[in-house]
C-alpha cells in the first residue's frame, strides 16, 4: 500500500513539474492548501437564475430512502458518502454562508429510518432561527419520511406528476415457524429468563398479545408525533390530518385539494417563490461545491496538461475502481 501510494504521489509530481508556476500553484489550490478556510469551506457553484446576481438560493437534495448511514472515511478514494453527510455539508453551508438568503429543498424519496428523517426535519429548522426560508418541491415521490421532512418548509411544492403522503409508520418482520417446521430448522436463541421478550420480533415465533400491544404502542406513539407535526406545518387541526393520514397515497392534485402542498410546479416555481419570500428581486440558484477528491482532481489535470494524458487515465481508473466492494440489503423503489 506504501509503495503504491508513492507512486501516486510521484505521478502527480512528475505531472506538475512541466506546469509554469501560475498552472502549478492553481493545481495546488484544488487541495485548498493554499486558501483560508473561510474562502474553500463553504463554497458553491451556479445552477441557474440570474448568473450575475449576488444573492443566493441553495438546491438542496435529499433523493433516496432516508438513512442515517455511518460515514466512515476509510477510503480516501471513495466516490459516494452517506445521504446524511451530504446533508449535514449541504446545510453548514446554507447556514454559514452570507450570500445564501433561502433554500430549495429538492425531494425525492420514498421514506427511510423514522430517527433520520426526524434528525433531518430538526436540523432544517435551523434555517428558520437564521431567517433563511425553506421551500420544498417533490419529485417523483414524496412519501412518508420524505413528507415528514418537507414539513420543515415554509411552502411545498409537487411536480404535476408527484405521488406522496403514506403518512404512517410501520415495523415489519416475517413469521416463518411453519416453514422452518416442515424442513426441519430450528433456531435457538439463548435469553435469560428475566428478558423473555428479548427476541420480540422473532420470525420463527408467534408475538403474544402482551407484546404485540408493547409494539403498537410505539408504533402510536410514533404515527401521533408524525400527525402533530404535520398538524403545525400545514396549520390544520390533528383530526383534520388524522383522516388523510392513513397510510394512502396522493396525486399532487388531491394533495393541492387536500392542503398537504402549497402549489404544483416546477423546480423554477418554486425558486420564484423562494426568492419571494426572501424579499430578493433577483438570485442565482447555487448548490455547495464539494471539495474534489483526489481522483477527481487528476481527472482535470488531464483536461488542462496535454502531457502524459494516459498515465492520468490509468490513475484515475485505478483509483476508482479500487473500492472495497460492499454488499446490502436495500430496497430500490421505482430504480
Amino acid at each position: 500500500m506504501k509503495c503504491f501510494s508513492l507512486s501516486i504521489l510521484l505521478a502527480f509530481i512528475f505531472c506538475l513539474a512541466p506546469f509554469p508556476g501560475a498552472q502549478a500553484q492553481g493545481l495546488l489550490d484544488l487541495f485548498g492548501g493554499f486558501k483560508s478556510d473561510s474562502e474553500t469551506k463553504y463554497r458553491t457553484e451556479y445552477v441557474e437564475g440570474d448568473k450575475e446576481a449576488v444573492d443566493e438560493v441553495q438546491l438542496i437534495r435529499i433523493h433516496g430512502v432516508i438513512s442515517d448511514d455511518d460515514d466512515q472515511d476509510t477510503n480516501p478514494f471513495e466516490f459516494r458518502k452517506s445521504m446524511m453527510a451530504k446533508f449535514e455539508k449541504d446545510l453548514e453551508t446554507a447556514l454559514k454562508r452570507d450570500q445564501v438568503k433561502a433554500v430549495l429543498l429538492d425531494i425525492d424519496s420514498p421514506g427511510g429510518e423514522v430517527t433520520a428523517a426526524d434528525v433531518i426535519y430538526h436540523k432544517l429548522s435551523k434555517l428558520k432561527t437564521a431567517k433563511k426560508p425553506i421551500v420544498a418541491i417533490f419529485g417523483m415521490l414524496g412519501a412518508s419520511g420524505a413528507y415528514y421532512v418537507a414539513c420543515a418548509a415554509d411552502k411545498i411544492f409537487a411536480h404535476p406528476t408527484s405521488i406522496l403522503g403514506s403518512i404512517g409508520v410501520i415495523i415489519q418482520t416475517a413469521n416463518v415457524e411453519k416453514l422452518a417446521d416442515l424442513i426441519g430448522f430450528k433456531s435457538i436463541s439463548l435469553k435469560s429468563d428475566r428478558t423473555p421478550k428479548k427476541d420480540i420480533l422473532s420470525p420463527f415465533r408467534q408475538m403474544t398479545p402482551e407484546e404485540r400491544q408493547m409494539v403498537m404502542s410505539i408504533i402510536d406513539s410514533m404515527y401521533d408525533r408524525f400527525v402533530k407535526i404535520v398538524s403545525d406545518s400545514r396549520k390544520k387541526t390533528v383530526e383534520e390530518i388524522t383522516k388523510l393520514a392513513d397510510g394512502g397515497l396522493y396525486n399532487a392534485d388531491q394533495a393541492l385539494a387536500n392542503g398537504l402542498i402549497d402549489g404544483i410546479g416546477y423546480r423554477e416555481d418554486a425558486f420564484a417563490k423562494a426568492q419571494e419570500i426572501a424579499g430578493l428581486k433577483t438570485a442565482k440558484l447555487v448548490r455547495s461545491k464539494p471539495k474534489r477528491n483526489f481522483a477527481q482532481i487528476l481527472g482535470e489535470i488531464a483536461e488542462m496538461h496535454s502531457g502524459a494524458p494516459a498515465l492520468l487515465s490509468l490513475l484515475q481508473g485505478v483509483l476508482a475502481g479500487g473500492s472495497t466492494p460492499a454488499m446490502k440489503y436495500q430496497l430500490n423503489v421505482g430504480r
